[in-house]
């Protein structure tokens, strides 16, 4: 598939990437992996402030404020270069499919607030409930929900990760892991000469779901449906198919 087929199809999210002419460098945001915490470190690293809401840096679409580009304000032959080329750092990051999910299931369908009113009905009605009830459905009728989804059909929010990072089109320098978010961001951040304030808090995230108790949501069975599902995050990114048990 070509990058331009890619994109017109949809499969290469062209609104998650972040360009930076004067840093050269390419970052693809994966939902669920610390892209807030990221997009606005980044946002400050081209010498940018934060919006009065700094989650604005999501849509990138204040009247008369800077942000740092998307692939599409490149044509066709640079973005082939940002993405393939040598002289562009490329980077992205992920994280443990099982937390990853768990997450997505706390941040959009258990807090009510969340405007996934309508995917919270129909799990309900796949679950077997012809009249959703007010509440969250639970986090098994979700698991099997987004299961029986063809991947490119779902929510960015629970997508795979290797489908959202597009690894047959971008050639990643760099692929970091949430789970040692701090030492790994630092990295990138020393690879293009970020200021020292910027190290600063980045071991602490912004947008992230609360933790639960301590006992796992996940059982053997639920952890295989998962697995199933997500089984080429696991093996591709090296994710052990029994990491389930350390879900909080």
């Amino acid at each position: 598939m070509t990058l331009a087929d890619a994109a017109e199809s949809g499969r290469l999210n062209i609104e998650d990437t972040w360009v930076s002419r004067r840093r050269r460098y390419f970052y693809m945001a994966v939902e669920k992996a610390a892209s807030s915490k990221i997009k606005m470190v980044l946002h400050q690293l081209e010498g940018y402030a934060l919006p009065a809401d700094p989650f604005d840096v999501h849509a990138r679409n204040q009247p008369g404020m800077p942000f740092v580009d998307k692939l599409s304000a490149f044509g066709a032959r640079d973005a082939a270069e940002i993405l393939r080329g040598p002289d562009w750092r490329r980077f992205a990051f992920v994280r443990n499919p099982y937390a990853r999910l768990y997450s997505a299931y706390k941040n959009k369908i258990a807090d009510l607030t969340s405007p996934y009113i309508g995917v919270r009905q129909t799990i309900w009605r796949l679950a077997g409930n012809g009249h959703p009830p007010a509440e969250a459905p639970p986090f098994d009728a979700f698991v099997r929900y987004v299961a029986q989804q063809p991947d490119p059909d779902r929510d960015g929010h629970w997508r795979s990760q290797t489908g959202a990072l597009c690894l047959d089109l971008i050639d990643y320098g760099f692929l970091g892991r949430v789970e040692s978010f701090e030492k790994d961001l630092g990295t990138v951040l020393r690879s293009l000469g970020a200021p020292e304030a910027l190290y600063d808090g980045l071991n602490v995230l912004v947008g992230a779901s609360p933790r639960t108790a301590a006992a796992t949501p996940y059982n053997a069975s639920l952890a295989q449906v998962v697995y199933e599902a997500y089984r080429a995050d696991f093996e591709t990114l090296g994710y052990a198919p029994e990491s389930w048990r350390d879900v909080p």
